[in-house]
């Protein structure tokens, strides 16, 4: 019987969730975390009490790619792959595999220093919307609705210490409803979708961020574009 292991850095009701699901359903499974696993360039696959399939549930970013990598190396199946993570974890690498599958996408720029920047926010006009190209829960995205509070943001990047920071990554604000829409897609299969509303007094629509969600129809507009 093949056996799952659920990796994680926290256990959210998600991982519980899965936990009992995949009991139910008569596979074998365990919780591993993620923080207590060592890996050597000389470590061997049977050493490892992680199953034959692992799902990668650690929050942290870094962490959970660079351990995928890690257990690709050693022979593991794991979900999502390193290249999964690597691109949908990097919002600029996410954008340019978008475009090249033609998803239609708000317009984006992407700029390597605080003059460069700037010059795209004066050139495409106010709003616009400056995001981290690593991070999830909102933080450290921010409107731009003037000059004055773009220096300042991008001033604030620039001393910052994360060499990440100074790659700006600067979308047009779309004009849209108070949510947005997010879909999960298994192989060639939309396998859920829902609407993410922000909550009062905030535009950005994250759950972290008090936003409400609610299950969406799977549409065939929605098929159609999910599955390019």
């Amino acid at each position: 019987m093949v056996e799952l292991c659920v990796v994680y850095d926290k256990v959210r009701f998600e991982e519980k969730s899965i936990y009992d699901k995949a009991l139910k359903k008569g596979i074998k499974t365990r919780m591993t975390d993620a923080k207590s696993i060592t890996i050597s360039t000389d470590s061997k696959r049977k050493e490892l009490a992680l199953g034959d399939v692992i799902l990668q549930r650690s929050i942290s970013h870094f962490r959970g790619l660079y351990l995928t990598a890690c257990m690709e190396f050693l022979g593991f199946s794991v979900i999502n792959k390193f290249k999964v993570g690597e691109t949908c974890g990097n919002k600029l690498l996410t954008s340019l595999t978008l475009a090249k599958h033609k998803v239609p996408t708000p317009k984006t720029y992407f700029a390597y220093s605080a003059g460069a920047a700037m010059e795209v926010i004066n050139k495409t006009g106010f709003p616009v919307v400056l995001k981290p190209i690593v991070g999830s829960w909102g933080r450290g995205v921010y409107p731009l609705r003037d000059e004055e509070v773009a220096n300042m943001i991008i001033e604030m990047r620039e001393e910052n210490d994360n060499p990440l920071g100074r790659i700006y990554y600067i979308q047009e604000m779309v004009e849209r409803p108070p949510r947005d829409l997010r879909c999960i897609v298994v192989g060639d299969e939309i396998i859920a979708a829902v609407y993410r509303y922000s909550a009062e007094n905030e535009w950005r629509t994250n759950v972290a961020r008090g936003g409400k969600a609610e299950n969406a129809p799977i549409t065939n507009e929605l098929k159609e574009i999910a599955l390019r």
